[in-house]
Formats: structure tokens, C-alpha cells, sequence
């Protein structure tokens, strides 16, 4: 009897009839089957989220849990599941159908409102919601939208509206349509309608949309407000601690810290407390608490077991606290500290970094600093807000401490040159002596520090091994673990930590340096330089006497980097640094030592603005008269004592262009006597113009008519030497290019009578030995082969093989020094005659050739060998 009641009540409670009894029955199974499965997956889904998220305390917590896509990824299945059970819902129970009135006209307002509705089940609305957020969490915003804007379309008027909305300003914000989500929201909040139990969520998305738009006065204010009406715990956690973390931003460093201490009152989740303690501390300022109290209970969390793993964070904080309370020696300290201690926090340790390198920066301490910015590029993410200025900041300094090690190593250097031998000697001696003393105390330190971090471990080890001796005291040493575990921390506590490769056991690796000699250590270490290299042992004198000049021109060279490197540390001081001080000193010195430097008209410029920069009327004064007095020729004093220079260049280029289009004209027109004409005039009267190499070319091709072939290329490489990277000159290089293709011959006797003007004949001067090679042939066999050449054949000369980059795609293979040209020509010709050197390069062909001192300078100059090749054709055959 009862089955036959059910199922007469499911016949007539078909969704095509809109009766009572058929809305109750499909309200009452959508909201108690369907409907409740779909609601606790949903449920499920949210909370292993929010179980599974991970917060980044280092930067500003999200209001909501589903700014991060990954962690809704866990929760796909529980999302998926509800978006099946409210689709079965709606197909299965939706009732569209309008219920049978017997009589439409007497109808009140209530019945008349209630059969214009699209939907008669009291669940529908809910699941369409429920199918929204399901897609919304899952970050598929366009489905999700779509449910939304079904909500405000077919249930207008309902309180479900009031949900939609909100949600679709959630989606709005996550989609970057954030004025839209602002308008929803204002609207939400000025209507009298709007739902209490809505009301800290409201409040709360108003919040997330101003911390997007960096509005953290705007945000503070709205999460305010959502704190004071938010009922779970773990919001009100999570609300509170945001707003600590915004008071920061705002440098309401008392509510701040209040906010905080608020949070661990609340007694959250231990990842949360921690970080409020610790950002408490940070956020700490002279006046507002008791920093021993904060001090103390800093060192109480170093003690606690659980806060191993965080020590890096705690120490971070301690520097903090002590460098607010004007301890800055003492910060640093527990800054390095945080680094030391630090477990793989890659963010934190740039933190530690990035505050260090900040504190010697503010000394200043340029060298300290450079080496902890570096440091802190490592580490910090590229996205991190001021990356571009860090870096930056850091390419300056390094810039910047390169110049200073270039000037004292330079000093040093030329200093002990300058010493008798035997006194440079004791010195070598005695640093020597020190290096072998510092060694071993660093030695020793490392050893204790080892058994110290060790003694425990070593302890607990035996007792494993102990325990384990019964079962594994058969196997053989290499299978049994727990003695080659042992094994490996005594070979520690002896060793320390070594390579696996030949002669592990020795410290210092002696070996040969090819590149002995009076080319200085600074030109060997450029990039341009592939010298095979086995560094030396420093205990030996060859280590440092190998960098010291032996030669007037080696110590000339490194005169000059000083000179260049005073000038560019002068401009990151000035332009980089904005430390006019050090840029004053900068330029001073390199003016007072180097009197004729090229740079001095450039300093003194310098000198005369950052007078300006600070407003010293008496020094702009006088730098001003000293660039006009030596140097009244530049640009420079002429804009000094001329405050309309550049109005009149300006008058009088206007004037030249009129007269160059005039030229052009009849150049065009085959007019060449009157080119000729009008160009010599140019060329006397307008010298400063910039149409001057347009005048220069229109010459040379207007007298082609009168000059033959060969003058006309010497003219046009001439110009191309003097304007090398003007359009003009690629205009010229193209018609030398139609003369060589035409007339090879007038190339080579020109480049042959060019040789003969570069290079000269200094047969008495001391001589090299070179092999040019391209890059890609390698050096090593060729290097080896000479030296064993020399050693069997040249012993008694000492004679050095060096390896220079000559160009980007050329390499100088030198044997040096030979007295003069006979001397070497001996050489080349028993290398000529000789298979030893090119015997283990098969299909290298390769031409010897000899070389003097000075046209080795000019040769390297020139970066090319053509032209010198066909001097020693010419005169060392």
C-alpha cells in the first residue's frame, strides 16, 4: 500500500506540472538529495584548500584563498563533483512550468508576482550559485560568469541577486575589470537591502579590490569593517593579521605592532604566530614597547626545537630590533648570522642580504656593499619590485671597486718595481711567511669548527653503528652502510671536505705558468686573453714576481689604467653614486697626477658641475675660469663664456645647410670646378660645422674626374679612417670595394706602400716570433711544441712562449725576446726548416713570421695582420 502511494505521488510530481504537491516533492528532494551532496563537496573542496594553502609571509597575505590557482588544483574533483550534482539538480527539478489558475483577473499583487517568475523549485537558484563559485574556484571564469549574469537576469528581485552580484565582482577583480567590480560593489554597499550575513564578505572584497589598486589606506579601512562583523575565527585571524601587515605598509608602526600582538592572542596556527612575533620585532620603533621584552622573547624562540628550521628569521629580526635601536655593529652581526643559519629560504637570505649590503652602503662602504648587493641579485626573484634598480645599483659598484683594486694594485705594483732586487725579494719573503702563518691558523679554525659540529653526530653514530653491528657485522666494508657512514665522518674530521680527483690529499698543486714575463698580470686576466694558465703555488716567489713590470712599457701600461680608472670611478661616484665628495677626490687626484691626461678637460667639467649640483657660487667660479683659461678651444668654454653658443651654432647650421644644398646642387649638375670651389670655402670657414665630411666627400668626387684610380681609393680610405661610422663612409667603402673587384692590382701596391708609411724597418730594436691563427684552432699542442723546440735548440736565450688575442677571430701564438732582427730571423728560418712544430697538427698551415717591439705595439693598434704581412714580406725575406 505505501510503494503504491509513492508511486502515484512521483506520477503526478512530473516537472511539466506545477502543483503543490509536485513543488514539495521537488524541493524537498533537491535540497535533501542532490542538492546537499553538491553542497558538501563544494564544502569539502573549500577546505582542503584552504588545509592545503601556503602563505608567503614575506609579502602582504591575500584576502582570499583562490588568488592562487595551484592550490585549487587539489581540489578539482570535489569542484567537478558539484558542478555533476547541481546540473543533476537543475535537470532533474527545475519547474518552469506555470501552475493552472482557474481565474487570471482577480489575482492580487502577491499571486501576480508569483506566475510571472521563471522558476517554481526554491533550490535552483541556489545550485545555479553553487555551479558559479564551483567554476569560479577552478579559475574558469568565462562558465562561471555566465552563471552569474543568469542569476541577475532570472532571479531579479530575489535575495539571491544579492550573492550574484557580490560573486561577479569577485570574478570582475580576478579578470582585471576592476572599475566595473568597483561600481557592483558601490552599489552593494549604498543599498538598504543588502543582507547583514553578506555584509564582511562585501566589506572584505571592497578591501581585496583597493590592495590590488595599492590603495592600502582605502583597504585598511573596508577590512576594518569586515573584522567587525566576520563570525569564523580563522578569518578574524586572518583579517587581523593582514591589517598588521598594511599598518606596516602605511608606517603605522604602533597599530602595527598592535595588530600583531592582537594575532597571537588569537592563538592561530604556529607558521602564523611565528611570523607575527618576528614581524612585531621588525616592525619595532624606538618609543612604542619595551624592546628588551621583545629582545627576550626573540631569544626565547632561538631555544625552542620547533624554530630550527627558522633560526635565519629570528636572527633577521634581531638585526632589526638592534639596528632601530642605533646598534649597527651589533646588527650586522645577527644579519650575518641570518645567513649563516639559513635552511635553504632562498628568499630570506636575499632579505639578509639585500639589508646588509643596504647598511654599508648608507657607511659608505662601497667594497662591502658591492660584494652583498651581488650576493642579493643570487637570490632575489627578477620580479621582485626594484630588481632593475639593484641591479643597477650593483653593475655601478662593481664598476666601481674594479676601479679602485686597479688603482692600488697599479700603485703597488709600480711601488715595487721600483725596489732594488733584493730588497723585493725580503718583502715576497715575508708575505710569503704570512700566507703559510694565516694558513694555517685558517687551517686549524676550520678543523675545530669541524669537530665541534661533528662531536655529536659522531656520537650518535657509533651508537647506529653499535646496534647495527650484529646484523651486518658479516657484510664486507663497502655493503655494509653504517660503517661506511662512519668511515666517511672520520675521513672528514682528518681531511675535511676534498675533491674526488688525483693527489685529493695534497693542499697546494704546483704547476707551470707559460706567461712569465713583462706582460702584467691585469692584461692577462682580460677576456680577450686565452692564455693556458696552471696557477703557481703561492708559497713560491714565481707567484708574485710574475706580476710585477719588468719594462718601462709594462709600467707605462699600468699608469695608464690608473689614469683611466680614477677618471671612470670619478663619473659612477658623480653620476651612479651621487657621492660628490668622493667624486671631488676622484677627479682632484687624477688631475694632480696625471697633469696631461686627456681626461683633465672632462674632470675639471665634472668638478665645475658638482660645484653647481651644490650650489658652491666660489668653486663654480673658479673652475669655470680655468676650463675657459686652458682650454678655450672646447665646446666647453666656449658655452661658459658665451651663454648663446648654442643659439648661434644653431643660426649658423642653418646657414651651412643653405650653402651645402647649393653645393650638392651643382654637384648634381656636373658642375665640378664649382664644387671644388665652394668646398675649399667650407672647409676654410665653417671647420666646426657638422656638414663638414659632406663637404670632404663631395671633394673627393668631384677631383676623381682629374685623379686616376689609385689616388681616388687612397682619398676614400683616408675618409673612411677619419669618419668611420657616418653613412658616408659605407657610401665610400662601397666604391673601394668596385675599385679592388676592378683593379686588384692597385690594392695590394697600395696597401704594400701603407705598410711601408705604418710599420718601419728597426732591425737593431729587440724582436718577437709570431704565428697567427684563427680562434678556432686550438693553442696548446702549438704552445707545447715551441717550448720543447725552444728547450731542445734556444736553452741558453730563456725565451717565453704567450699566447694574445690580436682580434675577435685571430689569436698571437709569441715567442719573446730576441735581441734584434738577426737574431730572430735565425729562429724563424731553423723553425722553417724544421717539422717539429706543426707535427702533431695535421692540415694546420701556418707562415712564422718576425716581428720588432714598436711595430708589435702598432700591429696590436691595428688588429689585423694584412698589412703587416706585407711589410715583412717586403723587408724580411
Amino acid at each position: 500500500m505505501i510503494l503504491l502511494s509513492i508511486l502515484v505521488i512521483a506520477a503526478n510530481c512530473s516537472v511539466e506540472k506545477n502543483t503543490r504537491v509536485s513543488r514539495t516533492y521537488h524541493n524537498i528532494t533537491a535540497k535533501y538529495n542532490v542538492g546537499f551532496n553538491g553542497r558538501e563537496s563544494f564544502l569539502k573542496g573549500i577546505e582542503k584548500v584552504e588545509s592545503d594553502f601556503t602563505d608567503d609571509y614575506s609579502k602582504i597575505l591575500p584576502v582570499f584563498y583562490y588568488k592562487n590557482r595551484e592550490a585549487f588544483d587539489a581540489a578539482a574533483s570535489e569542484m567537478d563533483r558539484t558542478i555533476d550534482k547541481c546540473t543533476k539538480l537543475i535537470s532533474l527539478h527545475s519547474i518552469t512550468a506555470k501552475p493552472k489558475v482557474k481565474d487570471n483577473k482577480n489575482l492580487n499583487q502577491k499571486q501576480r508576482d508569483f506566475l510571472s517568475k521563471k522558476e517554481y523549485n526554491l533550490y535552483v537558484d541556489d545550485a545555479y550559485l553553487l555551479l558559479g563559485k564551483s567554476h569560479f574556484y577552478k579559475h574558469e571564469f568565462e562558465q562561471a560568469e555566465a552563471f552569474f549574469r543568469l542569476i541577475l537576469n532570472d532571479f531579479k528581485n530575489q535575495a539571491i541577486t544579492f550573492d550574484g552580484q557580490l560573486w561577479l565582482a569577485k570574478l570582475l577583480i580576478e579578470t582585471n575589470r576592476q572599475n566595473d567590480a568597483a561600481d557592483i560593489l558601490m552599489q552593494l554597499e549604498n543599498d538598504t537591502g543588502f543582507p547583514k550575513k553578506l555584509q564582511s564578505d562585501l566589506y572584505a572584497t571592497r578591501a581585496d579590490l583597493e590592495l590590488l589598486r595599492n590603495d592600502y589606506g582605502k583597504s585598511i579601512l573596508y577590512l576594518e569593517k569586515a573584522l567587525q562583523t566576520v563570525k569564523p575565527k580563522r578569518l578574524r585571524t586572518r583579517y587581523t593579521y593582514i591589517l598588521a601587515q598594511l599598518y606596516e605598509k602605511t608606517g603605522d608602526l604602533k597599530r602595527c605592532s598592535d595588530y600583531y600582538g592582537m594575532v597571537i592572542s588569537m592563538n592561530p596556527k604556529y607558521e602564523m604566530a611565528f611570523n607575527a612575533r618576528i614581524n612585531r620585532a621588525l616592525a619595532y620603533e624606538q618609543g612604542f614597547g619595551y624592546v628588551k621584552d621583545i629582545e627576550d622573547e626573540l631569544l626565547k624562540m632561538l631555544k625552542d626545537d620547533k624554530n630550527n628550521d627558522l633560526q635565519d628569521q629570528i636572527y633577521f629580526a634581531l638585526g632589526n630590533l638592534a639596528a632601530k635601536e642605533g646598534n649597527k655593529n651589533e646588527a650586522l652581526q645577527y644579519y650575518k648570522q641570518s645567513i649563516l643559519v639559513n635552511k635553504n629560504n632562498d628568499q630570506q637570505k636575499a632579505r639578509s642580504y639585500l639589508i646588509i649590503a643596504d647598511l654599508y652602503y648608507d657607511v659608505p662602504d662601497y667594497p662591502d656593499a658591492q660584494t652583498y648587493y651581488d650576493s642579493t641579485l643570487v637570490y632575489l626573484k627578477t620580479d621582485y619590485p626594484d630588481y632593475n634598480i639593484l641591479l643597477s645599483k650593483s653593475q655601478s659598484l662593481t664598476r666601481l671597486v674594479e676601479d679602485i683594486n686597479t688603482v692600488k694594485t697599479s700603485d703597488s705594483l709600480i711601488a715595487l718595481a721600483g725596489l732594488p732586487k733584493d730588497v723585493l725579494l725580503a718583502r715576497i719573503d715575508a708575505v710569503i711567511e704570512e700566507v703559510r702563518k694565516n694558513d694555517e691558523i685558517a687551517r686549524q679554525k676550520q678543523q675545530e669548527e669541524l669537530l665541534n659540529r661533528q662531536f655529536q653526530n659522531e656520537i650518535l653514530e657509533r651508537n647506529r653503528v653499535q646496534q647495527q653491528s650484529t646484523t651486518e657485522s658479516s657484510k664486507w666494508y663497502f655493503y655494509n652502510d653504517a660503517a661506511k657512514s662512519l668511515g666517511y665522518n672520520e675521513f672528514k674530521l682528518k681531511w675535511g671536505n676534498r675533491r674526488l680527483e688525483d693527489h685529493w690529499q695534497r693542499t697546494e698543486k704546483t704547476a707551470v705558468n707559460f706567461t712569465a714575463g713583462n706582460t702584467d698580470l691585469a692584461e692577462r686576466e682580460t677576456a680577450d686573453t686565452v692564455t693556458p694558465e696552471i696557477t703557481m703555488s703561492k708559497y713560491s716567489r714565481d707567484f708574485y714576481l710574475v706580476h710585477i713590470p719588468q719594462t718601462d712599457s709594462a709600467i707605462a701600461e699600468l699608469y695608464k689604467k690608473v689614469e683611466m680608472a680614477l677618471y671612470d670611478q670619478g663619473l659612477i661616484y658623480k653620476n651612479d653614486l651621487r657621492d660628490f665628495e668622493r667624486a671631488n677626490e676622484s677627479f682632484k687626484e687624477l688631475i694632480k697626477r696625471f697633469p696631461e691626461s686627456a681626461f683633465r678637460l672632462l674632470a675639471y667639467y665634472s668638478l665645475y658641475t658638482i660645484a653647481k649640483d651644490q650650489n658652491n657660487l666660489p668653486m663654480v667660479e673658479y673652475y669655470s675660469n680655468i676650463i675657459i683659461r686652458q682650454f678655450p678651444e672646447s665646446t666647453y668654454a666656449k658655452v661658459l663664456s658665451n651663454p648663446d653658443y648654442f643659439k648661434e651654432i644653431e643660426e649658423e647650421e642653418k646657414l651651412v645647410s643653405g650653402y651645402y644644398e647649393a653645393t650638392y646642387l651643382a654637384f648634381s649638375g656636373e658642375n665640378y670646378s664649382e664644387v671644388i670651389s665652394r668646398c675649399d670655402y667650407a672647409l676654410t670657414n665653417y671647420k666646426d660645422s657638422p656638414f663638414i665630411p659632406q663637404f670632404e666627400y663631395l671633394k673627393i668626387l668631384s677631383t676623381a674626374k682629374t685623379d686616376d684610380r689609385s689616388k681616388l681609393r687612397d682619398k676614400l680610405l683616408s675618409f673612411i679612417t677619419k669618419y668611420p661610422d657616418t653613412e658616408i663612409a659605407a657610401d665610400a667603402k662601397n666604391i673601394v670595394n668596385y675599385i679592388d673587384n676592378e683593379n686588384p692590382e692597385i690594392r695590394i701596391s697600395s696597401e704594400t706602400n701603407q705598410s711601408k708609411i705604418l710599420f718601419n724597418d728597426s732591425a737593431d730594436e729587440p724582436h718577437y716570433f709570431i704565428y697567427f691563427l684563427n680562434k678556432a684552432i686550438g693553442t696548446n699542442q702549438l704552445v707545447f711544441n715551441l717550448i720543447n723546440f725552444n728547450l731542445d735548440y734556444y736553452d741558453n736565450l730563456n725565451l717565453v712562449v704567450e699566447i694574445e688575442s690580436l682580434n675577435t677571430s685571430q689569436n698571437m701564438v709569441l715567442v719573446r725576446v730576441f735581441r734584434n732582427k738577426s737574431q730572430v730571423m735565425i729562429y724563424l728560418n731553423k723553425i722553417r726548416n724544421s717539422d717539429e712544430i706543426l707535427k702533431d697538427m695535421p692540415g694546420t698551415n701556418l707562415t712564422p713570421v718576425a716581428i720588432s717591439e714598436s711595430n708589435l705595439r702598432i700591429l696590436k693598434s691595428e688588429k689585423s695582420a694584412d698589412r703587416y704581412l706585407l711589410f715583412f714580406n717586403e723587408y724580411y725575406q
